[in-house]
């Protein structure tokens, strides 16, 4: 029953169906007018399966009956229906108390949590209620990111599972025993590499289980997973375990933006979903989290949906789950916005997947993590990215191309920021990274300076108190805000060769004189032919990154890292993210997305070259040649963008 890809599977949608038992007519008769509207005709019918209630079978046949009757309710039309299981070990912990006297998971802190996925009785329910479903026919299942080895805290500390780690190990631990032992043992000790093993065993077993329930009906039904956000580097283990021998593997990534407060975050959120793509790269179908959770417009506007749809397919996604569109929560008809944007855009997405198909990122790099120091039982958020990166604070809304890498050895520039970004690279990472170009900030080059590369940046970088309340241009000139903050270091014992771009100064009043204090950015080639620009500066503080001189002085640093001018920046001084796209076939694609709450009238680029040709995608899938004004290397097109409204540049070449 593998499902048919057509032109607009290219990027696939899946959208979840709440239950509605009563109204299966009205949720089959939502969806076909989506499919109507927007072609989107997959439809998977949100069952929350985890055991509640006794028997729990109870439960288990009146929620398949409601998806039974979903499905017959769209017989003869486009819309094909299958099945989103929200829950099936459950995310949360059991709160009612009619409920099968089945083993409960008890998590790292001796707390009960769920039912446990060793118990045979749990087992058994599981086995026969997937394939009850799997008996409907569904064109495809989806588990939910409930199938997780934390609740929130880590899993499972039960007699089951001490037993199993006990034969696994040789060892004699009680429950609590174990557990103690869990909660201190050292990062890649035995203790810790064989509770982990024994915990992703756990998940990919349910995985699997859920697999040989369907098997044992229809081998041909597709399935797939969702990416539980502590266990973002074995969820592929568990979408090839759930998909079967025959199918593609298909996983949700952990990738939602939802409750939003801001449109800054955008290029962070984007940063992340690149990395979960290049980190499972062998995964062939990857889910954007287009999620609306609670599904209203307080949490996410239809417009932001767009925005981070045309992000993810940057991003190397190729299909996003999202949630409740067009259908009604009980008889609450959830906002018709999201059917509008998506109907406006239905082609729009397959054409950017398809001309994004054959392209290259480019940007400035933030190398991505495979060296997880930290990640423990007790403290599982450490990611592939570090929270502190140039992204968030200045590249992401500058308008400056980026993108991420674990590779350490491409031709780009690497702009590294933080003491925990350095901590996690090897001493054998950090010697590649120094043989290319390199972007730092103060607490990245202090960090170096004590794991003994100072001569590769040609300065030291040293916390100390000194006194300095500026940043100006060697000629004294040009002026730079800042804020004086502990993260910032001292820079001292520069090279002879290094070229010294800024100085940090101190003047005692506004109109007095400035004195220089120390260097406030180096650039320096070292003996391992690497170029490296080490700054003073520190992200946080956004008096001194939400400045248009500091736009200014970024861009400055990365044309003198780059040696000559970068392909393609925004002239704009508002919030703006720009993504850039190499395509094999020749040009650029571009993506620039208004992070402003003002809308911009023009969309300015400064460009090496004056580009021969520019066109842009326009909402039905087609490409329009747009005219275009060039003065002074700075493209402006007549393209005006709202809040939050994402624009598609085709650009050719001279």
């Amino acid at each position: 029953m593998q499902m048919k890809e057509s032109a607009k599977d290219i990027f696939r949608f899946y959208n979840i169906v709440p239950c509605n038992p009563g109204r299966e007519k009205q949720q089959a008769q939502d969806v076909i007018e989506l499919e109507a509207r927007t072609g989107i005709n997959i439809a998977l019918y949100s069952l929350t399966l985890h055991p509640e209630g006794f028997p729990a079978r109870r439960k288990a046949d009146l929620l398949i009956g409601s998806y039974r009757k979903f499905s017959r309710a769209l017989r003869g039309s486009r819309v094909r229906p299958g099945v989103l299981l929200q829950s099936i070990l459950g995310h949360w912990p059991r709160v009612d108390k009619d409920e099968e006297k089945w083993t409960r998971t008890i998590d790292l802190d001796g707390e009960v949590k769920r039912f446990c996925p060793l118990d045979e009785n749990f087992r058994d329910y599981i086995f026969e209620t997937i394939a009850a479903l799997a008996k409907e026919k569904p064109c495809f299942i989806l588990g939910d990111d409930d199938i997780r080895g934390f609740s929130p805290k880590a899993e499972c500390f039960c007699k089951r599972h001490t037993a199993e780690f006990n034969r696994r190990t040789g060892k004699h631990f009680t429950p609590e025993q174990y557990r103690q032992a869990v909660r201190k043992c050292k990062v890649g000790d035995k203790i810790f590499e064989a509770n982990v093993q024994l915990r992703k065993d756990t998940v990919n077993g349910v995985c699997r289980l859920i697999r040989e329930a369907i098997d044992s009906v229809d081998p041909s039904i597709p399935a797939g997973t969702c990416m539980p956000s502590r266990e973002i580097r074995f969820n592929g283990e568990a979408a090839k375990a759930i998909a079967g021998k025959e199918q593609p593997p298909v996983m949700r990534i952990a990738s939602g933006k939802y409750c939003e407060q801001t449109a800054l975050d955008l290029g962070l959120n984007h940063l992340g979903s690149m990395a979960y793509r290049l980190f499972w790269h062998e995964i062939p179908e990857v889910l954007d989290e287009a999620d609306t959770c609670p599904h209203t417009l307080y949490s996410k506007a239809a417009r932001s949906v767009h925005a981070k749809l045309c992000s993810a397919i940057f991003a190397g996604l190729n299909g996003a789950k999202i949630w409740y569109v067009n259908t009604h929560k009980a008889d609450i008809p959830v906002n018709r916005k999201y059917t509008v944007e998506l109907e406006k855009y239905r082609k729009y997405y397959p054409a950017l997947a398809a001309v994004l198909h054959d392209a290259v990122p480019e940007g400035i790099i933030i190398p991505a993590h495979d060296r997880f120091p930290h990640w423990h039982p007790a403290d599982a958020q450490e990611g592939f990215l570090t929270q502190e990166n140039w992204v968030d604070r200045m590249l992401g809304v500058y308008g400056i191309p980026f993108r991420t890498s674990f590779r350490l050895d491409e031709n780009g520039i690497y702009a590294i920021a933080g003491e925990t970004a350095i901590e996690r690279f090897s001493d054998d990472q950090l010697r590649q990274l120094m043989t290319r170009k390199v972007l730092l900030d103060g607490p990245a080059a202090a960090a170096l300076t004590r794991r003994g590369f100072a001569k590769d940046l040609g300065v030291k970088a040293e916390y100390r108190d000194f006194a300095f309340n500026r940043e100006v241009s060697p000629d004294g000139k040009t002026f730079y805000p800042i804020s004086k903050v502990p993260q910032i270091p001292y820079l001292s014992g520069t090279e002879s060769s290094a070229e010294k771009l800024t100085f940090l100064g101190y003047a005692a009043f506004a109109a007095s004189p400035a004195i220089k204090v120390c260097p406030g950015a180096v650039l320096y080639r070292n003996r391992r032919g690497g170029t490296i620009c080490t700054t003073a500066f520190q992200l946080d503080f956004t008096f001194s990154w939400m400045q248009d001189k500091r736009k200014i002085w970024l861009e400055m640093l990365l044309d003198k890292l780059n040696g000559k001018k970068l392909p393609y920046i925004s002239a704009d001084f508002q919030p703006v993210m720009l993504l850039q796209r190499k395509r094999k076939s020749g040009g650029n694609v571009l993506g620039i997305f208004n992070l402003g709450f003002d809308p911009m009238d023009a969309v300015s680029i400064r460009c090496a070259k004056k580009p021969a040709r520019a066109e842009i995608l326009q909402a039905g899938g087609r490409w329009k040649v747009l005219s275009f004004k060039w003065e002074k290397g700075i493209m402006e097109l007549p393209v005006r963008l709202e809040c939050y409204e994402p624009a598609v540049i085709r650009i050719k070449s001279r």
